[in-house]
């Protein structure tokens, strides 16, 4: 099965991932030049790119938003990591570098070096098909960067194929949008601690009415197929055996290329 794409058609796609990095990995010897900070960036920007065929591009404010923390630690944290080589830096957006990779891979190999949490089980999804392919330069333009009613631009990946992620306002929930050539994937993955109970349909038709609108504007006509809640059914310790197996092949990846 490809863990890619055929996880989200098929219900078990993968939850949002907290990772809670242990204090004493980083006070051994191997890992002692790395703060908490610094790892929690690494881990973000790699159980993303995990999820998806292609190089994962994060804006500085994705990352602040995703982390919850104070602008100040991130711009430190950051900037380190690019001293260190461990990020790279294009276009005012961030990826990990083939050494960021090798670090992480190594780190995920120690014994309940991290624990990976879960946020949620359930995910609410919409399907759109349309009847002609979509111009992806002029859709892709239209979306990365930008912000949407209570959607707050994180991040975009550029590959098979391209997904553009988005935060809820006041809240850790994620919207992912995944561009084929005939169809959309819109994804909201709720906070496992959402306490207010967000109206997660009403913010998934929100967004979706957003894009299928400038899809008409394109002459394309949207049909949405499926809309509803689907259960992941993926678990800690799968989830972990996945992110060692990513990464050491993205990094024999990026050595060979």
């Amino acid at each position: 099965m490809d863990i890619y794409t055929d996880a989200y058609r098929n219900g078990s796609a993968f939850p949002a991932v907290e990772i809670n990095i242990r204090p004493s990995l980083l006070y051994t010897e191997e890992y002692s030049y790395l703060t908490r900070d610094e790892l929690e960036v690494l881990f973000l920007l790699a159980t993303t790119e995990m999820l998806a065929e292609g190089l994962t591009l994060f804006s500085f404010s994705g990352i602040k938003r995703q982390l919850g923390k104070h602008q100040q630690k991130i711009t430190k944290a950051v900037n380190r990591l690019l001293t260190k080589e461990l990020l790279y830096k294009n276009n005012n957006h961030y990826s990990l570098s083939q050494k960021g990779l090798a670090i992480l891979s190594e780190i995920v190999k120690v014994q309940n070096a991290i624990d990976l949490h879960q946020s949620s089980t359930e995910f609410l999804q919409q399907i759109v098909v349309f009847d002609s392919n979509i111009p992806l330069d002029d859709f892709s333009s239209f979306l990365v960067g930008k912000w949407f009613g209570a959607f707050r631009y994180l991040s975009h990946t550029e590959g098979k194929n391209f997904i553009i992620r988005w935060q809820l306002v006041d809240s850790r929930s994620i919207a992912s949008l995944e561009i084929y050539k005939n169809e959309l994937i819109l994804t909201i993955i709720p906070e496992k601690n959402d306490k207010q109970k967000l109206p997660y349909e009403q913010a998934l038709d929100s967004l979706s009415q957003y894009i299928t609108t400038f899809l008409k504007s394109l002459g394309v006509t949207p049909t949405t197929e499926y809309q509803g809640w689907r259960k992941s059914s993926v678990s800690k310790i799968e989830y972990q055996q996945k992110l060692l197996s990513w990464l050491n092949s993205a990094k024999s990846f990026l050595s060979e290329n």
